[in-house]
């Protein structure tokens, strides 16, 4: 793989964030068998497009490529206002811990360690998700709880402040 940077998402990046996100929708099928909810959103939850936009807007959104190649290799998001990570997903076709370590460490510098950080993960057993759970571990994130997010079974997991 050549050298990884990150780089802001743009509009122009959104099919390339669904295609990432895509990656990860056999996951949400194995915890519920309609992803309607999860794209579309609901009385609670705004659709993912929207959710994209609003976190490009905010700039709150940054993407590890490859130097040379510039193709995907993952996305982070997070919200500065809520001191959270709200998307986190790494390409089933790289090194998960290389490009993860990358972006969990973009999105902690965004966010304030003297409060709690929060971000949910997928209730799966399927090894890229247990992989985002150890690395979220390694950054001293705890399991506190469990919700429903766009319609799906989540773990609430929480990184104590400093």
């Amino acid at each position: 793989m050549n050298y990884v940077i990150s780089k802001p998402i743009t509009v122009e990046d959104i099919p390339t964030w669904i295609a990432l996100s895509n990656e990860y929708d056999d996951y949400v099928r194995e915890l519920v068998p309609d992803l309607t909810q999860w794209y579309e959103g609901n009385e609670f939850d705004i659709a993912f497009v929207d959710y994209m936009k609003a976190k490009i807007q905010q700039h709150e959104a940054i993407m590890a490529i490859e130097k040379e190649a510039k193709n995907c290799l993952g996305i982070v998001a997070f919200s500065r206002k809520n001191n959270r990570i709200t998307f986190f997903g790494i390409s089933h076709n790289v090194d998960f811990y290389l490009v993860g370590d990358m972006l969990m460490t973009c999105a902690l510098n965004q966010l304030n360690d003297r409060f709690e950080i929060t971000i949910t993960v997928l209730k799966s057993k399927a090894p890229q998700i247990e992989k985002e759970r150890e690395l979220l571990k390694k950054y001293g994130f705890t399991c506190v709880d469990s919700e429903l997010e766009n319609g799906v079974p989540v773990n609430k997991m929480v990184k104590r402040p400093c």
